[in-house]
Formats: C-alpha cells, structure tokens, sequence
C-alpha cells in the first residue's frame, strides 16, 4: 500500500510539472489563453486518477482552482450540478437507500439466486447477462445504473461477499460495465450514440436504423466484448461462494413496504422504459421517486435520510462533469484533434492502418473531451476523413464507435463513475480495471470489428 501512494505522488507530482511546462511553453496548437485551463484539468484529472486523495476532495480542488483562475464562467465551471446526471445520481442514492431500507433488495436477490446455480463463474456472467438485457430495455445508463447497482448489492450481501472482497466488487463491476458496455452496439442506450446519429442525420444526411445499426456492432462490441468482460472479471477477482451460502433458497413473501417499494420501482422502471412517449427525462424520473421516498421516511427510508445520505458520490459527479464542461467550453480536445488530423498518414489502400488510426485517435480524444465529445467533434470532420481514406462518410464514421465505446479512466464515462460509487467499488480497483478492459479492448476488440466491418461490406475491403 504504502509503495503504492508513492506511485500516485510521483505520477501527480510529474503531472504537475508537465502542467506548470504547458503553461509557461504553451502548444502552438492550444487555442490562445487556455494553457492555464489546460494545466488545472491535467492535475485535477491525475487526481482522480491516481486517487491520491479522497475522490470528493479532488473535485473541491478542482473547483477552487478553477474559480480562483477564472479558466471559465461559474456556470460552466459548476455545469455538472444543474446536470442531469446530478439529478439522477441523487434519486440513485435515495431510491438505494429505500432499498436497503426495506429490504427488498434481499428479496429480489433471493428471487434471482433461486434462478442461478451456486457458482462464482455462473453469478458472474449472470450479472453481465442481465446488464446487458437492460441495455435493450432501458435507453438511459444513468438510470440502469440507479436500478441494478442496489440489487447486485443485494445479492452480494446474500452470497456472503463481505464488503471490499473480490466478489462483491466482480459482480458490482459486472452489472456496472455488463450494462455499460454492450449498451454502445445498441443505439438509443446511451447518450453517445444518440449524439452520434443525431450528428449524422443532421451534418450528413445519413439516417441509421436501429437494426443497421445492431449489425454492424452487435456482434462484437455487445458479445464478443461482453464475454471477454466476464473472463477478465473472473480472472482478475478470483472467489469462490462462501460455503454457507450454498444451500438452496426459498422466496419470503414480502411485507407491506416492500411491496411499496416494489411499486415505486416498477413505476419508474416502465416510466424509464417509456420516456420515448411521455418525454420526461430518466432524472425526473428518479427524482420523483425519491420524493415519494422522502415523503414516506421511517417506513421507505430512514428517519433521517439526509444525515445518511453519503454527498461524496455527488461531489465526484459534479466535479468530473465539470471538467467535461471546462474542456468542451476551451476547445481543447477539437483543437488537438484537428492539428493532428493532417499528419496522420490515412491512405485508401490501407484498410487496416486507416481504422487503427481513426479508432486511437477517437480513444485519445475522449480523454479530452469524454465519450460524448468524440461524436460531436468526430462527425463534422466526416467529409475530410473520407476525402483522405477514399472510403464512403457513412463508412468512415461507422468507426467511431469502437472508439467512445473505449475509455481508459472512469471520469471519461460518468455511468460508469456513478455506478462503481453507488456500489462502493475502492477507485484506485476501478480505475486499473478500466485501463486494462480499455487495453485489452483495443489490443482483440478493435481488430475483430475492423474484421467484421469489412466481412459485412461496412468498410471496403
């Protein structure tokens, strides 16, 4: 542990003079007057990163620094607390707690364990199973987030996984990213996707259907890449089902706030389910449901939720989406993007070079920008990255998914963030088993899409 922390300090520490060099030596390709803008988001991201301290803390240093050197207005400096993500992230917290509460997550737990065989391996890819299956049900990650991670809590608890052990963070991880991963080959899942054919429509003309769509990424970035999430969950979080455990379960009937509680769930689940038709956002959704929570205290939640609600995970988000903002408000991440995009040596006889290099460029782009950046910017240079590769725009674009849907730190995808905080995962585990599920992804995922691609005619061959 305590050569860890050393390695933190020294990564902070080097990220530090690297951020004191851009703003005495700036890049040519900086916009004017964004080096200091630049500098407080390297160190607050190698904050986060490392976690050298407290997550919550990192975001007050990223605030304060960031008002203290004006780099943007308070409103975008602050943009993540009147987000939506905020919103929903604070009724996640409170509906988790009206689960806790009453105990219906013990009951839904025993519901699903009666399901499954008592194996490690099998609870494992269970949990991505059912991620995955509400990545079609619900569109937003946000909200799947808010109704799973509670329940794989639930079932982690009934297993006998104590807190911080091996299993409790696999299946938390295996809900989180179960539902979080496939849901990038699936196309109003997530906000991504939905940005990028939003962009394609209205810059190219181009107009996707749901199961064009599903075709061309389904196969590989929903299954193949969820059976390689659940190898390397098992593998990296080796347990076994503590012995106690493993007898046979009989369902309780519930009692009457639980049967409360089930219904606030339901609701919001066929009101997330529906949001196509009645328009109100997953956050409003989850916010009224926590009302009626709050509203009912002492039977669905505490006497005193706010003495037990943990403000940490909403500290994180705000500052996390922050930073997003201060990047996209700088214009860094286009910036770079658009001084690179000349020099990169895209060709149109060279298929695989010309995939490897749009796909990395995406993946570094999101690190600038977050994954939603990466189809905002991406998409309008459709034309010019055509124009080089020789490939159709529709063609060229396709591969941009492969790139948002590839992160390597959490504060890149705030679902994936909300989640692991909701279900306690330590961030120093999350934040190496994002690097090495992103390194891995491109390392076999990449070349079995680039493959796939052009085996169904997406990208010439």
């Amino acid at each position: 542990m305590h050569v860890e922390l050393n390695t933190q300090r020294i990564i902070v520490a080097a990220v530090s003079v690297l951020a004191l060099f851009i703003v005495w030596f700036p890049p040519i390709w900086l916009p004017a007057g964004t080096a200091v803008t630049s500098a407080v988001a390297l160190i607050a991201i190698a904050l986060f990163a490392t976690g050298v301290v407290a997550e919550p803390i990192a975001a007050l240093v990223f605030f304060l620094a960031a008002m203290l050197f004006a780099v943007a207005p308070p409103e975008v400096v602050f943009a993540g607390f009147s987000s939506t993500a905020f919103w929903i992230i604070f009724g996640g917290l409170i509906i988790g707690m009206g689960i806790r509460h009453t105990g219906l997550g013990q009951v839904i737990a025993d519901a699903l364990l009666a399901r499954l065989p008592a194996r490690y391996a099998l609870v494992i890819t269970g949990s991505v199973f059912v991620g995955l299956l509400f990545a079609f049900l619900m569109p937003g990650a946000m909200g799947r987030m808010v109704l799973l991670v509670p329940i794989a809590l639930a079932v982690a608890d009934q297993l006998g996984f104590a807190e911080r052990s091996n299993g409790r963070i696999a299946l938390v991880l295996a809900t989180v990213f179960g539902t979080h991963v496939g849901s990038f080959a699936i196309l109003p899942s997530n906000t991504p996707n939905v940005v990028w054919s939003g962009a394609m429509q209205a810059i190219h003309g181009i107009e996707i259907g749901y199961l064009e769509y599903l075709g061309w990424h389904f196969p590989v970035l929903g299954v193949v890449r969820s059976a390689l999430l659940v190898g390397l969950l098992i593998w990296w979080f080796p347990d076994r089902i503590p012995t106690g455990q493993q007898r046979a379960r009989t369902q309780a009937s519930m009692n009457i706030d639980q049967r409360r509680m089930a219904w606030v769930l339901a609701i919001a689940l066929g009101l997330w389910i529906t949001d196509f038709v009645h328009g109100v956002g997953p956050a409003w959704i989850a916010l009224a449901a926590a009302c009626y929570l709050l509203l009912n205290s002492q039977r669905l939640v505490p006497e005193r939720p706010f003495a037990a609600l943990d403000i940490g995970p909403l500290l994180l988000v705000g500052g996390v989406l922050g930073i997003g903002a201060v990047l996209a408000y700088s214009g860094i991440g286009e910036a770079a993007f658009t001084q690179l995009l000349p020099h990169l040596p895209l060709a149109p006889d060279s298929g695989a070079l010309n995939y490897a290099l749009i796909s990395l460029g995406g993946v570094g782009l999101a690190v600038l920008t977050a994954m939603p950046g990466v189809p905002a910017i991406g998409v309008p240079l459709g034309d010019t990255l055509a124009a080089a590769t020789g490939w159709p725009v529709e063609s060229v674009l396709t591969i941009l998914t492969a790139a948002y849907a590839t992160y390597f730190l959490p504060y890149q995808a705030p679902p994936i963030l909300i989640g692991a905080q909701l279900g306690r995962v330590p961030w120093g585990v999350l934040t190496r088993f994002t690097l090495t599920f992103a390194a891995i992804s491109i390392a076999l995922i990449f070349p079995l899409h680039y493959l796939w691609l052009s085996l169904i005619g997406v990208l010439p061959s």
